[in-house]
């Protein structure tokens, strides 16, 4: 009776410790896509900030016809700075336009940026939170630029 209880005892915290191995390393392979999002975000506001859309737009999706194409995004964005990258978050496709049904996974980033010059709705430069949403298509495809907006 006592060996069974004792075998008893070990299986269940065999099976607890495997169950939390299985949530650590979910969590860590969550933090690193949102680690590896983030720097696509970065790296497009950073190429527009220099000035170079045409490295900035090799973050961007090809599938469909983008405002963030643009010459004018280029120009709101040129010379600004990120201050801080405030939230990554998971989304989900449901709400968005149709092509975004056919993505593997979307992430949401809002970024502080400082600009220089004024945006397209006529917005003065300064400080600003951007809303970026980055997709991939399947598991081994790279992180891209959907969706750019901005408010106060």
């Amino acid at each position: 009776m006592l060996k069974s209880r004792i075998f008893i005892t070990i299986g269940l915290l065999l099976a607890g410790l495997c169950v939390f191995a299985a949530l650590e390393a979910y969590e860590k392979k969550a933090n690193v896509e949102k680690e590896q999002a983030s720097r696509v975000a970065i790296s497009f506001f950073n190429s527009l900030s220099n000035g170079d859309a045409t490295t900035a737009y090799k973050y961007v999706w090809l599938g469909e016809n983008l405002n963030i194409r643009s010459v004018e995004i280029a120009k709101v964005y040129k010379d600004s700075k990120i201050l801080e990258v405030l939230k990554v978050r998971y989304d989900s496709a449901k709400n968005r336009p149709d092509y975004y049904q056919q993505f593997y996974k979307m992430i949401s980033l809002a970024i502080k940026i400082k600009t220089v010059h004024a945006d397209l709705a006529g917005n003065p430069a300064g400080t600003y939170i951007v809303f970026v949403t980055v997709v991939k298509k399947d598991p081994k495809s790279h992180w891209l630029v959907t969706e750019l907006g901005s408010g106060p």
